[in-house]
């Protein structure tokens, strides 16, 4: 039933791909049979980066976790990933692994690249990534091995490695890490190829990594056996990538920029021959397309999750510098939606940095530098590399230069207020119940401005020290799937002097305990009404909705707005009233109901974390 249902939802012209995807597919690659690694000799690796203009934001304990192998990943904690040296894989795979060996050292322990620690089960190395059979009962979460085979650590050790006494112990580790994983994951073999999107991180990370461990190797402990090796591994990246783009039959998404990014990466680190340059005219291509497939005109992120946004936005952000390092000429329209999507982060932030958690957050970042995921200013400040501001001195303000090769791009909008005519709201039956939240101390109403985003579904009312932020993402031109957006209309997020009052409750997890992934994106969890136990959007899986719910702005005066939600025969009216001191909510609903604000009583402010409320 589920199925019929999703087809039902998926766009015409995508149906018929995939139905005739089913009947006629793809010739498939076997990875496990033979060693298909080879030399990729003919390759040089350039660099991007000057390591000596960018400063390090990460702590030296940090660091020694990583040397010790201890990672905090998606809220489990620093956690040991250290394995056994001898390795089970497929008979084709241990020549070459044998060979690996003897270039890392003897004492190394390895890492367990395959082992959700959380669950303490372990993917299957022997088998490739498209026949993973994943133990129900375990509550096994994918994501953990996933963050971890994405190698975001690597930048984070190399800057360290620039300022620190133990800088060639920290090359070392680097060398043994990248050698570890290469053998330890056979091309397209295990848990860590099972996706496209993150061996498009991965290979992004590396690279970096490479770049700045090289400007300070000055023992060549990178000598020319393992440069070699990683070069080769690189060009396999690439090559897993052009054969598994996520690309869903036209109907992509996130996923498909951070193929386009991994390629964009490589393609502007390997030396320039007629193979790189064909994949780099496919990416630059398809991300000029991409970019108005899923962006709305507002510059809101057709996911439907601010945090989404923030993520396909940092995509778009270095496949844009890299475009510019390589004298892409980028279209007036392209640079137009680019700075609203740049613009929607800046308007849509709190006064603290923090993103509200409207929809789905899985803490995804391209590269992580900030401990605080829910901290968007250094991607602000990342933007303000490219398009010259000076406000900030954040690490990838400079990265995006360096990248860039210096150029820059005219950002020349304005932030987006829009006032809205009063329509019929005089159709409620039941009465009204209003919810006052009083602050601690006055504000200075005059300084609120409004920012509306109608297409995306957000409105906020903002000043220095006042932040409101409504939810109404419903708009029928998102991702057909629905699977990031949660049941949160007319929910909001409340923050005086730089106080929550109000905050969504975020998303905790995703498959791996799906009755936790259907409480944290349900009505219940959000700061809106209960109708019995009707939801805005019913659910199909684990990420598909129902697309049922409607909403629209029926009057904004001054500081007060009015807001009216459908759903399955519920019609709910919300009135939010603002004063300098306090905020009144009052709301309609043609069926009985309860409100339900502050009434959660779980916050997960990164995935996998989940915190009790008083």
């Amino acid at each position: 039933m589920n199925n019929l249902k999703i087809a039902k939802q998926l766009p015409f012209s995508v149906l018929i791909k995939r139905v005739f995807k089913k009947i006629f597919p793809s010739q498939k690659i076997d990875y496990s049979e033979i060693e298909i690694r080879r030399s990729a000799s003919n390759y040089t690796i350039n660099s991007l980066l000057n390591i000596n203009e960018l400063k390090s934001v990460i702590s030296n304990e940090v660091i020694s976790n990583y040397l010790n192998h201890k990672f905090d990943l998606l809220g489990s904690g620093w956690e040991s990933r250290n394995t056994k040296r001898e390795l089970e894989l497929n008979t084709e795979h241990h020549f070459f692994a044998q060979n690996l060996f003897r270039h890392i050292s003897g004492n190394y322990q390895f890492i367990g690249w395959q082992l959700d620690v959380r669950s303490n089960f372990h993917f299957n190395v022997k088998k490739q990534f498209d026949d993973q059979k994943i133990n129900q009962s375990k509550n096994v979460d994918i994501k953990n091995c996933w963050e971890l085979g994405r190698l975001q650590h690597f930048p984070q050790m190399a800057l360290a490695a620039n300022n620190l006494s133990n800088k060639d112990e920290i090359i070392l580790e680097f060398k043994n890490q990248s050698l570890d994983f290469i053998v330890s994951n056979p091309i397209g073999m295990g848990v860590q190829w099972a996706c496209a999107m993150d061996v498009g991180i991965r290979v992004s990370n590396w690279l970096v990594a490479y770049d700045l461990f090289k400007q300070l190797d000055n023992g060549n402990l990178l000598d020319d056996v393992f440069t070699l090796i990683f070069t080769d591994s690189i060009h396999r990246h690439a090559e897993f990538i052009m054969n598994h783009l996520e690309r869903k039959e036209g109907a992509a998404g996130n996923h498909y920029l951070f193929n386009l990014v991994g390629i964009l990466f490589i393609t502007s680190y390997l030396s320039e021959k007629e193979e790189t340059l064909t994949w780099r005219r496919f990416a630059e291509n398809e991300i000029q397309k991409e970019i108005f497939k899923q962006f709305f005109i507002d510059g809101g992120n057709f996911e439907g999750s601010t945090t989404y946004h923030c993520l396909s936005a940092e995509a778009m952000l270095y496949a844009t510098a890299l475009m510019l390092r390589n004298d892409k000429k980028l279209p007036e329209e392209y640079v137009e939606l680019l700075s609203q999507s740049y613009q929607f982060i800046q308007n849509v932030i709190k006064p603290n940095g923090e993103m509200p958690q409207f929809g789905d957050n899985d803490s995804g970042r391209l590269f992580v530098f900030d401990k605080n995921l829910l901290n968007y200013e250094s991607l602000l400040t990342g933007f303000g590399g490219l398009f010259g501001n000076k406000e900030g001195t954040f690490l990838e303000q400079t990265m995006i230069s360096q990248i860039s090769k210096n150029k820059k791009i005219k950002n020349s909008l304005k932030g987006i207020e829009k006032k809205f005519q009063l329509r019929d709201a005089k159709h409620q039956v039941q009465k009204p119940k209003t919810t006052t939240i009083k602050f601690d101390s006055n504000i200075d109403v005059k300084k609120i401005k409004t920012f509306s985003y109608a297409e995306f579904g957000i409105y906020v009312f903002k000043s220095d020290d006042f932040y409101l932020a409504i939810s109404a993402i419903s708009n029928k031109k998102m991702h057909h799937s629905w699977g990031h957006v949660h049941n949160d209309k007319l929910s909001f997020d409340l923050q005086v002097n730089r106080k929550d009052l109000v905050k969504d409750p975020g998303t905790y997890y995703y498959s791996s305990f799906p009755e936790k992934r259907n409480e944290f994106r349900s009505v219940k969890a959000h700061n809106g009404i209960i109708v019995k136990e009707v939801e805005q959007n019913k659910a199909i899986g684990l990420f598909y909705l129902d697309r049922e719910v409607k909403c629209k702005v029926l009057e904004v005066q001054d500081l007060s707005m009015t807001l009216q939600v459908n759903y399955y025969g519920v019609e709910h009216v919300r009135k939010f009233t603002i004063q300098s001191n306090q905020l009144i909510i009052t709301d309609y609903c043609n069926k009985s109901f309860k409100v339900n604000i502050n009434k959660f009583d779980k916050y997960s402010p990164n995935y996998g974390v989940c915190e009790k409320l008083n």
